[in-house]
């Protein structure tokens, strides 16, 4: 019973989470439910989970130094109500979902079914963002919608970038999937992956181009299996990179970005040990406010905002939370052979182009979108520690 509670959990978040912001919340809540009834009620569960392994400690390390960061940032707040909700309502969410589907992902076949899931889901965006593409060129009633303001693709997100970043992670993921199949499926996955990657053209987000390019250079370039694959994708960003860097209308241009760091830097520079408090950049923003909108607003670079809200002993903690996780995750693709080396090259790709594009944007503080990275974050690290370790049957 707790297997079918975490496995519905894990399917509805890769299904829906583009769509609705509640199927994040609910799939939150049955994974956590079903995982901590399988360890509760099941001592094989216990026995095989991942997190007992001693490769992960520098992981464990990472996770328990970023949340005591968190914790002691949130002490010393000046809304500490803000924090204690940024702490246990975000990051504490967002990591559990890292935790929880890193274990779920060790086992033989789940990866599958979650690929198959996010493909299918994949397919839906790009179905919607088709619809949307239409109405945009030929119904005049839709002037007032959101999509039609922006002038670009949005899909099912609220605006072009926050869709330009789901294309950005999960493209790669599909190619890698392509190239797994054969025949007749390997053919509709790649007219899948050509499609989104159009609509990320669409997009005009530089920003999703330049993390892709980031992701190709630092991962996909390095494998020596399917390399025509990656270099066809690589060239492909490179076509969309120029084109949207010409045609883009950006949302919020370099000029406003450079006054939302300069904003950031002063936090970071008046509190530069445990920071302002864990989910207080905003409340904090207008006192140290140095131009552009009078407003509060994220720093649009995650990596400053994380300083700023737990100083740089939190800065230090998390980065060395996404480097350790890093390094699992090449050792993986190290030792991986066949499918399996592919599939994580490819999650590799996606994932290192998320951190990438997040020192120019508000990727880990967006509720899909972190939710989207730590879930793939987690089975890309369940893959890699099934083929460093296979679980006892």
């Amino acid at each position: 019973m707790a297997r079918l509670v975490h496995q519905v959990g894990l399917g509805m978040l890769i299904l829906l989470l583009p769509f609705a912001k509640a199927a994040v919340e609910i799939s939150f809540g049955l994974l956590l439910l079903g995982w901590s009834l399988e360890l509760l009620l099941d001592p094989r569960a216990r026995a095989r989970t991942i997190w007992r392994s001693m490769s992960l400690r520098p992981i464990c390390w990472g996770l328990g130094a970023y949340l005591a960061a968190c914790v002691v940032s949130m002490m010393f707040s000046d809304f500490p109500l803000h924090s204690a909700r940024g702490l246990i309502g975000k990051w504490l969410e967002y990591l559990l979902f890292f935790v929880i589907i890193a274990d779920l992902a060790c086992r033989p076949k789940l990866l599958e079914r979650a690929i198959i899931g996010l493909t299918w889901s994949s397919a839906g965006v790009l179905l919607w963002g088709l619809r949307d593409e239409l109405a945009l060129r030929i119904v005049s009633g839709f002037r007032e919608t959101y999509w039609w303001h922006y002038g670009r693709m949005v899909g099912p997100y609220q605006n072009p970038i926050d869709l330009a970043t789901y294309l950005m992670v999960v493209s790669p993921i599909i190619v890698s999937y392509a190239v797994t199949r054969s025949g007749w499926k390997r053919w509709l996955l790649g007219a899948l992956a050509l499609g989104l990657v159009s609509c990320l053209v669409r997009t005009h987000a530089v920003g999703a181009w330049l993390g892709l390019a980031a992701g190709l250079i630092a991962l996909g370039f390095g494998a020596a299996q399917h390399r025509t694959a990656w270099v066809g994708l690589g060239g492909l960003a490179a076509i969309g990179g120029w084109f949207g860097s010409k045609f883009s209308i950006v949302d919020i241009g370099l000029t406003d970005r450079w006054v939302m760091w300069q904003a950031a830097i002063r936090m970071i520079q008046d509190r530069p040990v445990i920071g302002h408090g864990v989910n207080t950049f905003m409340a904090n923003y207008l006192r140290y406010w140095v131009g552009g909108e009078r407003q509060p607003r994220y720093a649009h670079n995650c990596y400053l905002q994380v300083a700023a809200e737990t100083g740089l002993l939190g800065l230090a903690a998390f980065l060395w939370l996404l480097g350790a996780i890093g390094w699992c995750i090449a050792r993986g693709v190290q030792r991986a052979k066949g499918a399996d080396r592919t599939l994580l090259l490819g999650l590799a790709v996606g994932l290192a182009a998320f951190v990438a594009q997040a020192a120019i944007d508000t990727n880990f503080y967006a509720l899909r979108q972190a939710a989207l990275f730590w879930s793939l974050a987690g089975l890309a690290l369940g893959l890699s520690e099934r083929i460093q370790s296979p679980p006892p049957v």
